[in-house]
């Protein structure tokens, strides 16, 4: 492969931590160094400039909070003084767009400068950000304009009255606003082909939009073994997209042979969830456990790795969540919607499973449940889809075909 020999000025949700973003920002700065690139970290993790072990520079930028993107002086002095500083072929953004100033587009854009964003959600179009209601999939303002969201009350914000509304008014105007900037983007990258989908629809060339698998750190899962248990895990918040409210009509399919834990950070997020979501009745009858304390940090990965498969009610349209990596990185069945990446990458009773409805889901979960080989199946090509989206090797032709795509102003 040839040198791509480029400086990348990386702006990412985070950089320093355990948490999913950081983790995505520490692999792709790792990955442009290893094909050839220079990286700085732009980032408002720190006060100041400075240097990490290996050479990279971490430059300081500021926050952005409700009023960034219009009174700018300072955000503008900062920003060109690391452009001058660092003197980058292409600013790389990573995650959310509308936690970061607009200029980080506009101003690299009139200085020449290639810019990359690769978003991991859809906040460039939807204000709740994973464009779903309580039914899934929601792109009414993908279709009606932005503004759509200011007579509707689809924006779950504990802001109300004036405040509210003014939040939404802002979000609205700078939502065209950046819109106009990220549709002239060099390339704009995601993971899932229905992203793309929302790219055009959005107004992105087609050509401009690439699709390689996120970037994941699996070394945490190495000090598991993965056995066939005899219970599944939902890895549970009380989330709408994550689709809490809808474990209740899975569970009202499910056998009474059946056993479910649902594995939770805390215990009021529990208490909650029992008041909330009907759950009651399934631990009264002995098919839902409510387990308290179950993090990464605590047992998370054990309760996983002697699990009989995972069930996972995200209905909003996935470009990966981390949670789809661990549970296939330790070798178990998968229970998805029909939604997002996972009916492009998941064949039912082939590496995992997806269903059309709780009921679909439901009758998944017996068969499964009562069929060893069918879990060994599923286990093996788990693993199999696992290596293939976590293969090192297999992201840098398409991170090196991103990055020198349009220097002849054409996809390569």
């Amino acid at each position: 492969m040839n040198n791509v020999n480029k400086r990348i000025l990386l702006i990412s949700d985070a950089y320093f931590g355990d948490f999913s973003g950081a983790y995505v920002a520490q692999i792709a700065k790792k990955l442009l160094i290893e094909i050839g690139c220079t990286v700085a970290v732009y980032s408002d993790e720190v006060t100041e400039n400075q240097k990490e072990e290996d050479g990279t520079p971490i430059y300081f930028r500021y926050k952005c909070p409700f009023f960034a993107n219009w009174i700018q002086k300072k955000y503008k002095k900062n920003y060109q003084a690391v452009l001058d500083d660092f003197r980058p072929d292409v600013v790389y953004t990573l995650g959310s767009v509308t936690n970061k100033n607009i200029i980080f587009w506009s101003i690299a854009r009139k200085r020449g400068i290639k810019v990359i964003s690769k978003i991991f959600m859809q906040d460039f179009f939807c204000y709740n950000y994973y464009a779903n209601d309580e039914n899934g999939l929601c792109t009414k303002c993908l279709d009606n304009g932005f503004k759509y969201a200011l007579c509707k009350h689809c924006v779950r914000d504990t802001n109300r009255g004036i405040s509210g509304f003014l939040k939404k008014l802002n979000a609205t105007v700078n939502r065209y606003r950046l819109q106009k900037e990220l549709i002239k983007a060099d390339a704009v990258i995601t993971s899932s082909q229905q992203q793309v989908g929302f790219y055009e629809r959005y107004g992105i060339p087609r050509d401009h939009c690439y699709t390689i698998p996120l970037y994941f750190n699996g070394d945490k899962l190495n000090k598991y073994v993965p056995t066939m248990g005899d219970y599944f895990v939902f890895v549970a918040q009380n989330r709408i997209d994550k689709g809490i409210h809808l474990l209740k009509d899975v569970l009202s399919h499910c056998n009474p042979d059946v056993k479910v834990v649902a594995a939770y950070a805390s215990q009021k997020s529990i208490d909650y969830a029992l008041q909330h979501y009907g759950l009651q009745p399934y631990v009264n009858n002995g098919i839902l456990e409510m387990r308290n304390e179950c993090t990464w940090k605590t047992n998370l990965g054990d309760v996983i790795a002697a699990s009989r498969g995972v069930i996972n009610l995200s209905i909003w349209p996935s470009t990966t969540e981390f949670v789809l990596l661990e549970v296939l990185g330790l070798k178990k069945p998968i229970l998805t919607f029909n939604v997002g990446i996972h009916p492009e990458l998941i064949k039912s009773g082939i590496n995992g499973f997806v269903a059309d409805t709780p009921e679909i889901m439901g009758i998944q979960i017996n068969e499964l449940n009562q069929n060893d080989s069918l879990y060994q199946k599923v286990s093996l090509g788990a693993e199999q889809l696992y290596r293939k989206m976590t293969d090192w090797d297999g992201w840098k032709p398409v991170s090196y075909t991103h990055l020198r795509a349009h220097e002849t102003g054409r996809n390569l």
